[in-house]
């Protein structure tokens, strides 16, 4: 009941705050900016805007959004409610989302139809945008100012972009394969060709295993940093 409560409640601060607009207006930005590439580009350029706009919307939009509220007093009377960190991190990784796979699906669908395996470029938007929102509220929790959470944001999240020098030829690693942007990028792979069971069921495994370390770590910025009304406010 909570986590659907605190769920209404971002989606309609997200639509309320031109969250879905401006969207909507970048996602017209790519299919412009689509329309300019070759044919034989045309695949992984789709394939980089796809992973860049769940890691852009979860590492940017979220931290905004937290500081938005701060700055609104949105967290005192918040938490003065029995809702809980755990809600609070959920509901913004679901929202979120919600956005990122909507947006992600109007460019793929508009630019090169139906993605060939739905379920896995699905799932790799999911969890990825889910990743990058947590990611971003456990960087924000620390920060007071948005030119801090700025720096401090991009420090964090440019390990997890290094596999797509891989996925461009231009450096491969194996330690890649421990990241869960890897996994990514091959999930969304699947929007162009069948991806293999193996593959699958790695991707899926590295990204919940990123999730839920992320989620351990970003709770715990949020009790015991500035996001929290209370000090230790939202412990089970």
């Amino acid at each position: 009941m909570r986590f659907r409560a605190a769920f209404a409640f971002d989606i309609r601060f997200q639509w309320r705050h031109g969250f879905y607009w401006v969207y909507i207006v970048v996602c017209a930005f790519y299919l412009v900016l689509l329309h300019f590439i070759p044919d034989g580009y045309r695949e992984n350029v789709i394939v980089l805007l796809t992973f860049s706009d769940p890691s852009a919307l979860g590492l940017i939009l979220a931290g905004g959004i937290v500081l938005l509220e701060r700055d609104q007093g949105i967290h005192d009377p918040l938490f003065v409610t029995p809702i809980r960190v755990r809600e609070y991190l959920l509901s913004k990784a679901g929202s979120l989302s919600v956005l990122s796979l909507l947006a992600a699906w109007g460019i793929h669908a508009a630019a090169s139809g139906i993605p060939e395996s739905p379920l896995a470029f699905s799932v790799g938007i999911i969890l990825t945008s889910s990743f990058m929102t947590l990611l971003s509220i456990g960087v924000v929790a620390r920060c007071h100012s948005i030119n801090s959470f700025i720096l401090l944001s991009q420090a964090y999240a440019l390990p997890f972009v290094l596999p797509l020098l891989g996925y461009l030829n231009i450096w491969n690693s194996k330690l890649f394969l421990v990241l869960p942007t890897e996994g990514t990028l091959r999930l969304l792979n699947g929007a162009f060709s069948a991806i293999s069971t193996t593959d699958y069921l790695y991707s899926l495994w590295i990204l919940l295993i990123w999730n839920a370390v992320i989620y351990v770590w970003a709770k715990r910025s949020c009790e015991h940093h500035v996001l929290m009304a209370g000090e230790g406010r939202g412990n089970e």
